[in-house]
């Protein structure tokens, strides 16, 4: 339903990406708001350009071409990166780009998924200093509500029922990339700035056509598949049909996949309504397990099903080619997690968390997956999705999902 009350602006970092996407396209839905989006490019135009692009491409896919004609009119981009610390400079130029109106909402989504500690001091730049200038920015613009985008993966180590509130505890993470979302939730925490801090899952395609503008996730882990069979294949030909490879993994745990639609869907609802100084989980109360999972990965990829196990003593020189290209995957198939939804369902409902996953529906979301490599002419995808959509090509981005 299209909101009655005056179009109000929003700021929005990431917005090319996944989830920014998604999100974009659910606020020019459901209201009659203007959005103001910071992306990369030469100058306000290329950047513009870049965003009308990567919206149209997802509209299409998400099966609502229909919002076209609100993306191009009231949807714009200022030309920046969230790495600098010039940033908070830009104020005026997004306040042009909101017909000079003070932008009542900053949505931060942008951030780097890479985990490696190879990658800290980058993802360091983009997932604290990036989440410090935004909110410099912010407070440039007039101190507008700060929606913060996170993951409900910063819960790291721990296991069982994971409330909504901060864990305060950097020392649980898992990786870097766990670690830097933390810090950039206390960042916000501590910034004086009026804040909501939204924790999605493991975000997969739209529900409805399921589609995706972004390949990292689940579908990082069907593509490491795709390597490691391809790879013995090379060198110990058919071994794989007859060998059922070991995979440290507990299949009885939840695999919290989410739709990016019932992200976005929820994600607004939050933003326009939900309370502030609050953490809202975006995750899926209908998710497969862990085995459910990886037994049609393995089936759809050509592989036996895999044998779970829960040491790497168990492994071979052959099994442990799978074991370091997953490595990132690791955590989430061994830790067992509950996500508490008590404060996204007080704003959007008893059971508006629920998208029921069983194996025809991730069979459903994987085979759309490997249709697009194929479609692509690929072996794999890569990590993030090439836009096709006319006018122009667009540029890698290194941002959330």
């Amino acid at each position: 339903m299209t909101s009655t009350t005056a179009p109000a602006t929003h700021v929005i970092t990431g917005a090319t990406g996944f989830v920014g996407g998604a999100l974009a396209l659910e606020l020019l839905q459901r209201t009659s708001d203007r959005l103001v989006c910071l992306v990369r490019g030469e100058d306000d135009a290329a950047a513009t350009r870049r965003l009308h692009d990567a919206l149209g491409h997802a509209a299409e896919l998400y099966g609502v071409p229909d919002l076209l004609p609100s993306i191009l009119e009231r949807s714009r981009a200022v030309a920046g990166d969230m790495t600098d610390d010039a940033l908070p400079e830009a104020a005026d130029r997004f306040r042009d780009a909101a017909d000079g109106t003070a932008p009542g909402t900053v949505w931060h989504v942008a951030a780097s998924l890479k985990y490696e500690d190879r990658h800290a001091e980058e993802i360091n730049l983009m997932n604290v200093t990036g989440t410090r200038n935004v909110l410099a920015l912010a407070k440039a613009l007039g101190r507008p509500v700060f929606n913060h985008v996170s993951t409900a993966y910063v819960a790291g180590k721990r296991t069982g029922l994971m409330r909504e509130e901060f864990p305060g505890d950097t020392e649980s993470a898992n990786n870097v990339y766990e670690f830097t979302k933390t810090i950039g939730e206390q960042e916000v925490a501590a910034s004086g700035l009026p804040w909501r801090v939204l924790r999605p899952s493991i975000v997969i395609g739209h529900g409805g056509t399921g589609a995706a503008t972004s390949f990292t996730g689940m579908y990082g882990f069907v593509s490491s598949v795709l390597r490691f069979r391809r790879a013995v294949e090379k060198e110990f030909g058919n071994l794989l049909q007859h060998r059922q490879v070991p995979i440290i993994a507990d299949p009885q745990i939840e695999c919290d996949l989410v739709p990016v639609d019932l992200v976005a869907r929820n994600a607004v609802a939050i933003g326009l309504e939900g309370a502030l100084s609050t953490v809202y989980h975006l995750n899926n109360g209908g998710s497969p397990t862990v085995g459910e999972v990886i037994e049609e990965i393995f089936e759809l990829t050509g592989l036996r099903t895999p044998r779970f196990v829960s040491n790497r003593g168990l492994l071979i020189a052959i099994d442990l080619k799978l074991d370091e290209g997953i490595q990132f995957y690791a955590s989430y198939m061994i830790n067992g997690k509950t996500f508490d939804q008590t404060n996204t369902e007080s704003v959007c409902g008893e059971g508006s968390q629920r998208f029921p996953i069983d194996r025809a529906e991730i069979r459903r979301f994987v085979r759309w997956y490997l249709d697009r490599i194929e479609a692509d002419g690929r072996s794999s995808a890569p990590a993030r999705a090439a836009f096709a959509y006319q006018p122009a090509r667009q540029e890698k981005a290194a941002t959330h999902g």
